[in-house]
């Protein structure tokens, strides 16, 4: 049993639910339907105009998809593999897929072909459905590595050899599967619903076992911190195959009767915001880093007047967030102050994201204080929550009545949380999984002697219980002068710069930190009044005089031996499709490490 490390707990009681009568995840949706009925529960475009799917609509078509799997021959204790971005048949094939007793398994789009053959092979899925056939190529130059999977399903288009997406469901509506509502209402908490594979940045991806009560009880522990209902819109843009949208954005809005809406694509969200007007979105760091940097630029365009009382405004909201945190009332004036602003400046924020924001969260790595704070002084209420695959994800969040910036806020009801050796933060509750697929060796080094799942993360507990989470502890710098540094915040301030979009702050091993830095060459040519392209102007002393004050600026309050003392200019943007972000959008430190070997030494020369 481990004793040493700070062992401070945080949570451990019941959360309240009304999940007495739910015991799969098949039975939350059929509850939902039978409240909600003709309620939207889909919405996504089709040739430029937005279509919408009812509750009983989406689970008519959940029915006959099961149906046709059926006649594939899928059963209990199958897998299915879905590799697609998010579009309305992900829901459809992950709760037909449930609703056999069998478990989902999602592959992303852009997984290189031998990750393909590991995952299918390793989950022994039986069927994979794929978006289109450039992906069903994809699956087809491995699939002789993969002896159990018997067919491929095509859900837009055709491809030689597979299914489409239209037959199945239709065979599955012509002859309806008998004994499907006794299969389902079968179903218990205990049974296999999702095999998730890991995006580590090392070695072949592990498949975090998932059942339908590991999820259920992360809604519940969501739904008693930050509550939704069904007069909430959720914008959906996160990629479905990772377990943060897929929890914290499908099934929590399913559980409360919610209508979820597809943006077009990551690049149209912020047309899609004002379309679709959501009251609650899920993003990471980067989207609200992007979205602040875009109204601090256009504010610094306008005339100095307008400037004076943005400013103002942002100062106005940051000081009535300190008299909350404190608890103290807000003083008259300032409330008045912020009337005034609510109307200057405050309401065109909000309407840029579609007018109406209840909340808006904020996970898979670390969101500035910075941030946060700009985002509540316009009442733009972005939580930071923390969370891993492992945890279905869920593990802290912060609450609409007492954000904690900085933080990723107090645990959940249900789960208990702990610092264990060398600042660990540990997990026990009843979201954490069951263990890795066919992975005995890395089964048994995830769980403490006393059975707390090791996240791998370093982290604090407050007094009040408001978790910090520091780094990752494999990425924590040792410097050669025996000084830990931890990355990660340096490199979120250094994103909320004016002119740097990208930072990867670097030094295990050596005397100094240093930072590989992708300007916002957007905002740099406008600064300087030139035209020149982006490798041009990673050439150039001008930007590198004016990232030298953005650094400056943004690593003020951090430590001396914590700040970069050199750093180097990367001429493009680092990109999920070249290898060097996850899905989530953090770097991939190893492929980025590798691939700039040459300018890393120069830093260090």
């Amino acid at each position: 049993m481990e004793t040493s490390g700070d062992t401070r707990s945080a949570g451990g009681a019941a959360a309240r639910s009304e999940s007495g009568e739910v015991r799969s995840l098949v039975g939350m949706l059929r509850r939902s339907v039978e409240r909600r009925g003709g309620n939207t529960a889909y919405g996504w475009k089709d040739g430029g105009e937005w279509r919408t799917l009812s509750y009983v609509g989406l689970w008519n078509r959940v029915r006959d998809v099961a149906a046709g799997l059926a006649r594939l021959g899928v059963g209990r204790g199958d897998r299915v593999a879905l590799m697609s971005t998010n579009r309305i048949e992900w829901p459809l094939v992950d709760f037909a897929v449930q609703s056999l007793g069998a478990a989902t398994v999602p592959v992303y789009p852009t997984v290189e072909a031998s990750q393909v053959a590991h995952i299918l092979g390793n989950s022994g899925a039986k069927v994979i459905f794929t978006e289109n056939a450039r992906l069903a190529e994809r699956v087809a130059s491995v699939r002789d590595e993969v002896e159990s999977l018997e067919n491929v399903v095509v859900i837009e288009g055709e491809y030689e050899d597979a299914l489409r997406f239209s037959e199945v469901e239709k065979s599955g509506k012509d002859e309806p599967l008998e004994g499907w509502e006794e299969g389902w209402k079968a179903l218990g908490r205990e049974d296999l619903a999702t095999i998730i594979y890991t995006s580590g940045t090392t070695g072949l991806p592990k498949g975090a076992m998932l059942t339908h009560g590991n999820i259920l009880a992360n809604l519940e522990g969501i739904q008693a911190a930050l509550p939704t209902n069904a007069d909430d819109v959720f914008l959906s843009f996160l990629p479905l195959s990772h377990v943060f949208e897929r929890t914290a954005g499908q099934y929590n809005a399913l559980w409360a009767g919610a209508a979820t809406y597809y943006a077009e694509s990551i690049d149209t969200v912020p047309e899609n915001l004002r379309e679709v007007k959501p009251t609650v979105m899920s993003s990471v760091p980067r989207l609200y880093e992007k979205m602040h940097d875009r109204v601090r630029a256009m504010v610094a365009e306008g005339p100095a007047s307008r400037q004076r009382i943005f400013n103002a405004a942002i100062e106005a909201g940051k000081k009535r967030y300190e008299h909350e945190t404190r608890g103290e009332k807000v003083p008259l004036g300032l409330r008045l102050k912020m009337k005034l602003f609510d109307r200057l400046v405050f309401g065109k924020l909000r309407e840029a994201v579609g007018g109406r924001p209840r909340f808006f969260v904020s996970g898979g790595a670390k969101l500035d204080g910075e941030v946060g704070k700009f985002f509540h002084a316009a009442g733009v209420k972005v939580m930071e929550g923390y969370g891993l695959t492992e945890t279905s994800p869920v593990v802290a969040c912060n609450r609409l009545e007492s954000v904690r910036f900085g933080t990723v806020g107090k645990p959940l009801e249900n789960l208990e949380v702990r610092i264990g050796e060398g600042g660990e933060v540990q997990v026990k509750g009843p979201s954490v999984f069951k263990g890795y697929l066919d992975n005995p060796e890395a089964n048994e080094a995830a769980f403490t002697e006393d059975g707390f799942y090791r996240t791998g993360d370093v982290g604090e507990l407050d007094e009040e219980g408001y978790l910090t989470i520091t780094d990752r502890l494999k990425n924590l710098l040792v410097l050669s002068t025996g000084k830990n540094v931890a990355p990660q915040p340096i490199e979120a301030a250094l994103a909320t710069a004016k002119h740097i979009s990208q930072a990867v702050v670097l030094g295990d091993g050596k005397k100094y930190v240093s930072a590989l830095i992708v300007p916002d060459y957007e905002t740099v040519r406008k600064t300087l009044g030139v035209e020149k392209d982006d490798r041009e102007l990673s050439q150039d002393e001008r930007v590198r005089e004016l990232i030298q004050r953005d650094l400056d600026e943004a690593c003020g309050r951090f430590s001396d031996y914590e700040r970069p003392k050199k750093f180097e200019l990367l001429s493009r943007e680092l990109t999920q499709e070249d290898g060097e972000l996850t899905p989530t959008l953090k770097v991939k430190n190893r492929v980025v490490r590798d691939r700039y070997e040459d300018v890393i030494q120069k830093l260090y020369a």
